[in-house]
């Protein structure tokens, strides 16, 4: 029996909805998550369960009340360890240009998302867990709401968590430790791949590089990513490609900055890891601009 206000889990990867989307997920078992992105800004508070989160070549063994905050170029991955405890989760998705939006020329609220000061998985006391729980709880809540005032709502409450966790990030020192397992050396080549998009990154360059042989190479940064180095560096390539199209750049220029050879291999990627064309996703995006917020 589905315990009251939790809901499916979904693999989408898109958010319906303009602004914002709300979850609140239980998960006794799980298919396979593979590394992904999304569009928008993914933060959520860890509940329960036995999961290791990837995030950009680092590895967190999540701990009760963690937050974590993800921007939409970071690749990420969950890996459930054991389902003998659930997994549980409050997931926030919001609409990064609609966040900018809410922002201020005091205070941009997406800096907790983008700035390089801030940190991707915080853990924190008991208080600021049980606060953030309850800004969580009262957007949820909207799910049934009949009164007057929504879209205003819910607006304030994002505004109110999104203040919330940018003081967490950037003003609270009250941070617990957390054991962040992590490689020097992959950071290094994630940090060069990701200065280096709009080229041509092959495992050969790599190599010389960073003198390693390309077995050695290819081993290390499979065991901390998750993923190949191949396809890391395609999906990076088509984050850039997106953000490109969504700022109307012409498709048939996009596939040169962000550093494919030729067009039929960035529309070839782009349609095996999205499951549509570019000029597809550029009219689904602009459609869901149209849309009228939840």
């Amino acid at each position: 029996m589905k315990k009251k206000g939790i809901h499916k889990f979904l693999t989408r990867k898109h958010m319906l909805p303009r602004d914002y989307e709300i979850f609140h997920f239980l998960n006794t078992d799980l298919p396979f998550l593979y590394l992904h992105h999304h569009d928008f800004y993914e933060f959520f508070i860890y509940l329960s369960g036995d999961v290791t989160y990837l995030i950009e070549g680092k590895s967190y063994n999540l701990q009760f009340g963690d937050i974590i905050l993800i921007n939409t170029s970071e690749l990420h991955q969950a890996v459930v360890n054991s389902i003998k405890i659930p997994y549980e989760r409050i997931v926030l998705w919001i609409n990064k240009s609609f966040l900018q939006g809410l922002s201020t020329p005091e205070i941009d609220l997406t800096l907790c998302f983008e700035s390089v000061a801030k940190k991707n998985v915080i853990r924190v006391d008991i208080e600021n867990q049980q606060n953030i729980k309850t800004l969580l709880n009262k957007l949820l809540s909207l799910e049934n709401y009949k009164g007057l005032g929504k879209n205003l709502l819910y607006k304030a409450y994002i505004i109110e968590i999104a203040i919330y966790l940018n003081n967490l990030v950037f003003n609270d020192k009250s941070h617990l430790d957390i054991t962040v397992q992590k490689n020097h050396i992959i950071e290094g080549i994630i940090e060069y791949i990701n200065n280096h998009l709009d080229e041509d990154i092959t495992i050969d360059a790599l190599s010389r590089e960073f003198y390693l042989s390309k077995f050695h190479l290819s081993r290390e940064f499979s065991k901390h990513t998750g993923t190949t180095i191949h396809r890391y560096i395609v999906q990076k390539k088509l984050i850039v490609a997106k953000e490109l199209i969504l700022k109307d750049y012409p498709i048939n220029s996009v596939y040169k900055q962000s550093g494919f050879g030729d067009y039929s291999n960035f529309f070839r990627a782009f349609k095996n890891e999205y499951g549509v064309t570019p000029k597809q996703f550029y009219n689904i995006m602009a459609a869901l601009k149209l849309n009228k917020s939840p």
